[in-house]
């Protein structure tokens, strides 16, 4: 990957961990047509007032060789470095608070400039949440949106697993490449490098941290067209996510809950605020005029039966027996099918919800 005078030097900038955002920002904004040399040498008083003993870090560090093992290392690694100042650089994040001096990127790149629209949930998502993020993520998909969301499990996850077929999806992660989390993920994130892009605002070699995730949502925020939060508690990150949303005048969308499901709490809140109630992924795509593509699956009169009882609420499968006055073993077929047909959900203790 070759890079221009200016990305050299956000690359260089970006690579000082320990100087904070707001005064590297301020040095390239004011020094970044420079070269790294010219400006350690041409600079140095002004470096010394804003960075003081930090200074020395830019002093220590202001030659070729330096310069070269940080971009040497990125390439070994796979990993596109996307400046402020990059053809390939998103628009959307101009507008979020403190915008990324780069982005590290490790896929198909291409996918900054596409379409995107972000979906969030709880990492506690109940089963209905997961197979609800994965029926809106493949119709999202299908309307020719790029998805975009986070790392963790729950929601997100559902969400990048849904996504991964068709390559349109953008994982943000909250720490560099080198330290993927949860660990548990790390085979799922190299599928997500190999059809889709994963990014992250920090260098790979930077430990994923607690205070990174907020801070990691604004960008999840900013790159959506809008955001559709899937499930989420009122202390749960997502909220987070929406308030970014809502600061960037993103239209927000969020999935009704029962008021005792604590899981839901946090998008009842939101709906509370003035988010836009959506059922399903047609409220979305008809507000943003997209075209809706609706596919009925064909159905056995066993399978209607069934579905037209789970239609008037969630109901555990020996309930769902005595009703139909059939054993477990005859409708277990049945709710399987319904399964695959993503019509129902099987949530914890042999619970059937209809999606």
């Amino acid at each position: 990957m070759k890079y221009t005078e200016r990305e050299v030097f956000a690359i260089w900038l970006d690579s000082f961990e320990k100087i904070e955002y707001k005064r590297k920002s301020e040095l390239f904004s004011l020094y970044g047509g420079e070269s790294i040399a010219r400006f350690v040498a041409k600079h140095a008083e002004r470096i010394d007032f804003l960075l003081g003993k930090r200074a020395s870090l830019l002093f220590g560090a202001a030659n070729g060789e330096y310069t070269e093992y940080i971009l040497s290392s990125l390439h070994k690694k796979g990993v596109i470095a996307v400046t402020q100042n990059s053809a390939a650089y998103p628009e959307e994040l101009s507008e979020v608070p403190c915008p990324p001096l780069v982005i590290y990127a490790r896929g198909n790149a291409s996918l900054l400039k596409s379409e995107k629209f972000a979906v969030v949930g709880s990492r506690k998502s109940s089963a209905f949440a997961v197979a609800k993020t994965e029926e809106f993520t493949e119709k999202l998909i299908e309307a020719g949106f790029t998805i975009v969301t986070g790392f963790a499990e729950g929601a997100d996850i559902a969400a990048v697993k849904a996504a991964l077929a068709s390559g349109k999806i953008i994982a943000v992660l909250a720490g560099g490449f080198d330290h993927i989390y949860p660990k548990a993920h790390a085979a799922i994130f190299e599928k997500v490098v190999l059809n889709g892009l994963a990014i992250s605002e920090y260098p790979p070699s930077v430990p994923t941290a607690a205070f990174h995730f907020p801070v990691r949502n604004r960008i999840i925020a900013g790159l959506g067209k809008g955001l559709l939060v899937m499930s989420g508690g009122k202390k749960s990150g997502t909220l987070y996510t929406a308030g970014y949303a809502d600061g960037l005048s993103k239209q927000i969308f969020a999935l009704p809950y029962g008021i005792n499901e604590l899981s839901g709490a946090g998008c009842n809140e939101l709906i509370r605020r003035g988010a836009y109630l959506t059922e399903c992924a047609e409220d979305v795509l008809e507000y943003y005029g997209k075209e809706i593509k609706t596919q009925t699956p064909a159905l056995s009169e066993a399978e209607r039966e069934v579905l037209s009882l789970l239609k008037e609420g969630a109901i555990h499968i020996d309930k769902l027996c005595a009703r139909l006055n059939k054993r477990a073993f005859e409708l277990l077929p049945v709710l399987s099918m319904l399964e695959i047909k993503k019509l129902i959900v099987r949530g914890a203790g042999n619970v059937y919800e209809a999606l």
